[in-house]
């Protein structure tokens, strides 16, 4: 059988694994952001453009709760909506499009593996590895950036290391254009063009046998993503007044998740250097960059650590310049994501971003797990027991972490819907015809069908003064911040804050508003 026909069958294969969890575990897209975009390609499909219809953060206060998406980047988005236009609308025909983007995957370890020049075995066990591997596996049933990204990303860095070895102009500008699209999935992919300088640099001093000329073309890498980036940064000028996120350089001083939700309050240096101490700094950062170094083993579940570890030691005991030029680019942008996210940006790293840029470049680390084997166990047969027993394991742990999550998705989600039923069962206290609540997921509320406006950080004061500005007719407890947590515990009370309904079978308490006893 054709190498071709075998890498079709584990695709295949990748594909039923998928569809199989998607059809026996999953009625939810997945918590957090995948949830916002399936709302955002909802939105889409009906024709109202990239708008969403709730508040949950105040970069940039909206003046209504319909306003402009003005945070997120809209590829995925995009994706959703085609996804529901081609397979039906709801939790399946959305993801359906993802799980089969999750079946490339091992298309593209496959394609690294060869470029790394392990054998056609090798880079077999390479893609059947992206095939199982359980964080691929649940990342295909989510509507979010992971996977659109990691295809992006990858045929990026690929097709740039082909142009640096083998010339052309046409990989730079397919790297371009899949660079420009990787940042219209996730803003950080931008991080691809300084790992392009650094690669360069890296090229001209250790891979000086391949012709320095070709290298001009590069160029066309930045380029052509930005000129692929162009038009929606025009629309964030034209609304925003920003190429990128208002207040994009907030993420800087976070000191806590939290203040992701802050309404009035400017962070700055000055506010960072005043909330902690230098030990207190430096202690964060030190703990991300420990918690960031064991995500990198344990996102590659049981078997693979020990193989890609291995095949790395190999490699650099081996010093093997050629192999490592060509995982350069992906050791260049693992270790610039690393600095950034644990360094500069540790709040971020906290909420799984380091983890996200991590996964997108796993496949082009696969390879160094065919090679370990390769070198390791010399008959054939023992080889292909070993890496047959390896995926076995490995996607039985892919079905239990998709259904572990399911099962966790879907009990939060029972207990949204009976938040929902009360709220709907509430009076409309301020008469525009609908219950809006404040509370801290207006991603899930949306989801079944409850408009809200994201609960602030700041002072009771400001609590008010935004429920006031965007038609809040009740406050969803617990509240989770340092200004209504008293509240909540009854340990303070607050005239103007009033107890009004318990959630049924839930531990959820609906507040009301007395905004005459301000």
């Amino acid at each position: 059988m054709r190498a071709a026909h075998k890498l079709l069958l584990i695709c295949l294969g990748a594909l039923v694994l998928r569809l199989g969890v998607l059809a026996a575990f999953v009625s939810h897209p997945g918590v957090g952001d995948p949830n916002h975009y399936y709302n955002l390609g909802g939105f889409l499909l009906e024709g109202r453009g990239f708008n969403i219809d709730y508040v949950w953060q105040f970069n940039n206060p909206p003046e209504r709760l319909e306003h402009p998406e003005d945070y997120w980047m809209p590829l995925t988005g995009a994706l959703a909506a085609s996804s529901m236009a081609l397979f039906g609308r709801g939790v399946p025909g959305a993801l359906a499009l993802f799980a089969l983007m999750g079946a490339l995957v091992p298309v593209i370890a496959y394609l690294a593996a060869r470029q790394f020049g392990c054998s056609q075995g090798g880079s077999l066990f390479a893609a059947a590895a992206a095939a199982a591997l359980p964080e691929f596996v649940l990342n295909s049933v989510r509507t979010d950036t992971t996977i659109p990204n990691l295809l992006l990303v990858c045929a990026s860095m690929l097709l740039l290391t082909r142009g640096l070895r083998g010339g052309g102009v046409w990989p730079f500008v397919g790297s371009g254009l899949a660079a420009g699209l990787a940042y219209l999935v996730r803003s950080d992919s931008s991080l691809l063009l300084p790992m392009l300088a650094v690669t360069l640099v890296v090229y001209s001093v250790w891979g000086r046998r391949y012709a320095s000329r070709r290298w001009i073309y590069a160029a066309l890498v930045p380029a052509v993503a930005v000129l692929v980036a162009l038009p929606w940064s025009l629309r964030n000028i034209q609304l925003f007044g920003t190429p990128t996120t208002p207040k994009l350089d907030d993420m800087f001083y976070l000191t806590d998740f939290r203040e992701h939700f802050v309404y009035d309050t400017e962070l700055s240096l000055q506010t960072l250097l005043a909330s902690q101490t230098p030990a207190q700094l430096i202690g964060k950062r030190l703990f991300e960059m420990a918690a960031s170094a064991k995500l990198l083993y344990t996102t590659l579940d049981v078997f693979l650590p020990v193989a890609v570890t291995g095949g790395l030691l190999m490699l650099l005991a081996a010093r093997d310049r050629d192999r490592l030029l060509t995982l350069a680019p992906a050791l260049i942008l693992l270790g610039g994501a690393f600095v950034f996210y644990t360094v500069l940006v540790p709040l971020k790293s906290q909420g799984g971003s380091f983890k996200k840029a991590y996964i997108t470049l796993i496949p082009l680390l696969l390879p160094l797990a065919a090679y370990a084997l390769e070198r390791a166990i010399s008959s054939e047969r023992l080889r292909l027991g070993a890496m047959a027993l390896a995926m076995l394991f490995t996607a039985a742990n892919a079905v239990e972490l998709v259904r572990a999550d399911a099962r966790a998705a879907s009990s939060y989600l029972d207990t949204m819907r009976q938040v929902a039923a009360g709220a709907r069962a509430m009076p409309d206290t301020n008469g525009d015809g609908e219950i809006i609540l404040m509370a801290q997921d207006p991603f899930m509320l949306r989801f079944v069908g409850i408009r809200s406006v994201m609960l602030p950080m700041e002072d009771r004061d400001t609590i008010l003064e935004v429920a006031r500005r965007y038609g809040v007719d009740y406050l969803m407890m617990p509240p989770d911040r340092p200004s209504l947590d008293p509240l909540y515990a009854g340990t303070e009370s607050d005239p103007r804050f009033v107890a009004v309904a318990n959630v049924s079978g839930t531990h959820v308490v609906l507040y009301g508003f007395d905004f005459s006893a301000e």
